[in-house]
């Protein structure tokens, strides 16, 4: 798959269906078509990055969607989704989280920033249920997909921002089950009222964080899961303690990787 971001400038549409069919005919009999792609989605944007509902993706030619085969599961991914683009290291990463949830049949799964649902749904036949959180409404739906076309029935998942849901949704299930968190943010890190949330609510004894970039906002989201408490910052839960960190190099030959952290209380 592949998305051509395109600046309209001041072209008529005539003069942009010209442009559409040029790039279409490039992937398709021209030099592009060594890429050998399963589908070619247009967008018009006068920014270099817009979401699907800011701009519509338009698709040029091919499947609407791409499929991957991860962990057992037949996995779908629409254009607007967040997936790691390198699929061995990205099996690897999810296992590695995996086996640091800890999760068993009495564990509730909370999955925040969880993109298409990978790895909840890889853990949701260990667990008595899974949730997911994810802002992109188009991740949420291959999510879904993925969930009843393998068969999963204990999973849901939840549209919007983890700061505005998370709260009601703790407070749902807050009936003395233990809950099991992972995170894994943009680089941007956890909205503080997520954090606030996750040290505010006492069933969550696990949290594992993967963090793309931990220095900036990822190390300040470290800060306020370990601090003591401090009724000034609502930070009111016992503190985390960091118990492992493991590196996952998904980016060979660059100087960067993934790191998936363990913390309990």
């Amino acid at each position: 798959m592949a998305i051509i971001t395109f600046h309209p400038q001041k072209l008529s549409q005539e003069e942009l269906h010209v442009q559409k069919e040029s790039v279409k005919e490039f992937f398709i009999r021209g030099p592009g078509a060594a890429c050998d792609l399963t589908s070619l989605y247009f967008q018009e944007s006068t920014m270099t990055r817009c979401s699907h509902q800011q701009s519509p993706y338009q698709l040029l030619f091919g499947e609407p969607y791409i499929f991957e085969e991860l962990l057992s599961l037949k996995i779908r991914i629409s254009p607007d989704a967040f997936f790691q683009i390198n699929t061995a290291g990205a099996e690897m990463l999810y296992r590695t989280v995996g086996e640091l949830t800890g999760v068993n049949s009495d564990t509730i799964l909370l999955d925040i920033c969880c993109g298409t649902g990978v790895i909840g749904l890889s853990l949701a036949q260990h667990t008595s249920q899974v949730l997911g959180i994810e802002l992109v409404e188009q991740a949420v739906e291959d999510a879904r997909w993925t969930a009843a076309f393998n068969g999963i029935t204990n999973s849901e998942f939840h549209t919007g921002r983890a700061e505005k849901i998370l709260p009601g949704l703790l407070k749902s299930k807050e009936d003395g089950q233990s809950i099991v968190a992972v995170v894994n943010p943009a680089r941007a890190g956890l909205h503080y009222k997520v954090i606030q949330t996750i040290r505010n609510c006492r069933a969550i004894r696990t949290l594992v964080f993967v963090s793309c970039k931990l220095h900036g906002e990822s190390t300040r989201n470290v800060i306020e899961l370990c601090c003591p408490p401090d009724p000034a910052k609502k930070l009111l839960g016992e503190p985390f303690v960091l118990q492992q960190a493991v590196p996952v190099d998904l980016f060979p030959h660059t100087p960067h990787c993934e790191l998936v952290l363990l913390f309990t209380r």
